[in-house]
């Protein structure tokens, strides 16, 4: 135990009345409180292995919620007053489990590249770049917005501010260059955050009537811009959601239901949320005819979290000769574009890498480059998948790779046919 600890401890075992048990994850004792003559709280009783004056007393985990327990001769009591029960209980219309997950029966088991024959590996690079011969090249065009002009080019913030700022302006830029900043607009920013994207787009809807954002994020956050937007001159309806994308049936909003337009925005949306968002929208296309869901406008993020259920270009990837099991290694190589060229010395222990006859910067330039065309395979497939749902769809580098690695976005638009 290193010095600071040690006296803390010094100072907790002082106070009886709380939990001695110390949380590693939270670096930290526990701060429940118990009773007389015991030394640790009921959660922590048995990990302890402590004997207490409720060593009688059997505790079981919840049947809602295994994370906490409770005495097995308290359980109808405690489920009467449960946390996650009330949650259960009260869960929206618009919260479906599992709704947009895709089939979870499909998921191949990831499996490090190191644990994986060279020959498998090695199949897998050469098909990845057979197929990104035949891909369109990605167009740069980098935009701004007027309304983030001061704030990008003021010199109160650091760079990664200001970069934050950059992209932003860009993806307003991009959002209103494709005509979807219109009259009678709903807004929905997938994994929102914050809402800094949301703050900056009311900004630049501020003359336009009827427009709303719904804000939607698995976590609660503090500090949140959209609620700076309450005491602005904005004509922006925000709507805050806390679900998992692949939760979230928007036709049961009630709140959107009338809005002519709909409209997803991203910003940096990770891995497999990319995927989730795409069956959200098209479920909505399906489940509400009457509704147009006009265009997407999201900047990709962390391709190696994808996952083979919720991807939604598997079409795509099957005609360029990938199968179920290969994804896993597909969204491994993904992940070079962006790590690969790091100083951590193992990865240049890979055989994959090794296997060319390459300097050492140029196993890091090769690493890159593949994980670039992988990236840029799963990209295509989201594209190719966009097709079929009646969307034109472009990809762009959004942004430099000075401001960010992340550095591409998709801009789809679709013209719906409204019911007579």
């Amino acid at each position: 135990m290193d010095q600071p600890q040690a006296k803390r401890q010094r100072v907790h075992t002082g106070t009886m009345e709380h939990c001695q048990y110390f949380v590693k994850r939270k670096k930290r004792y526990c701060r429940m409180t118990v009773k007389k003559g015991n030394k640790f709280c009921g959660e922590h009783m048995e990990v302890s292995g402590e004997i207490t004056v409720h060593e009688k007393k059997k505790r079981i985990a919840c049947p809602i919620d295994s994370s906490h327990t409770c005495y097995e001769s308290r359980l109808e009591q405690h489920l009467k007053v449960c946390n996650a029960k009330k949650m259960i209980d009260a869960k929206p219309a618009y919260i479906i489990d599992g709704i947009n997950r895709g089939d979870v029966l499909e998921n191949p088991k990831h499996v490090s590249l190191n644990l994986l024959e060279e020959s498998v590996v090695e199949s897998v690079i050469r098909r990845v770049e057979a197929a990104y011969v035949d891909l369109p090249e990605v167009e740069e065009l980098i935009l701004q917005h007027e309304v983030l002009d001061s704030e990008v080019n003021s010199p109160v913030y650091g760079n990664n501010t200001r970069k934050h700022l950059i992209q932003n302006s860009s993806l307003l830029g991009h959002i209103n260059r494709a005509g979807l900043a219109r009259e009678d607009t709903c807004f929905i920013e997938f994994g929102a955050g914050k809402g800094k994207l949301t703050y900056w787009l009311a900004q630049m809807l501020k003359t336009t009537n009827n427009s709303t954002v719904v804000l939607v994020d698995r976590s609660s956050h503090r500090n949140k811009n959209d609620n700076k937007l309450k005491n602005d001159e904005t004509n922006v309806n925000t709507i805050r959601i806390r679900a998992d994308i692949a939760d979230l049936a928007l036709s049961r909003i009630p709140e959107i239901s009338s809005i002519k337009h709909k409209v997803g925005i991203a910003k940096h949306l990770c891995g497999a949320a990319t995927d989730l968002t795409i069956r959200c929208l098209s479920r909505l296309i399906v489940e509400d005819i009457n509704t147009q869901v006009s265009g997407l406008v999201i900047a990709f993020c962390c391709h190696h979290r994808c996952d083979y259920a919720s991807y939604v270009g598997k079409d795509y990837l099957r005609t360029c000769g990938f199968t179920a099991d290969e994804f896993p290694i597909l969204c491994s190589i993904a992940s070079w574009a962006t790590c690969g060229t790091g100083k951590n010395r193992d990865a240049l222990t890979d055989p994959t890498v090794n296997a060319y006859n390459y300097s050492h910067e140029e196993k890091l330039k090769k690493r890159e480059s593949l994980g670039k065309k992988a990236k840029a395979l799963l990209n295509w497939g989201r594209i190719e998948h966009l097709k079929t749902l009646g969307f034109h769809s472009n990809l762009y580098y959004y942004t430099t790779p000075q401001v960010s690695l992340e550095n591409v976005c998709v801009i789809a638009t679709r013209k719906s046919v409204r019911a007579p």
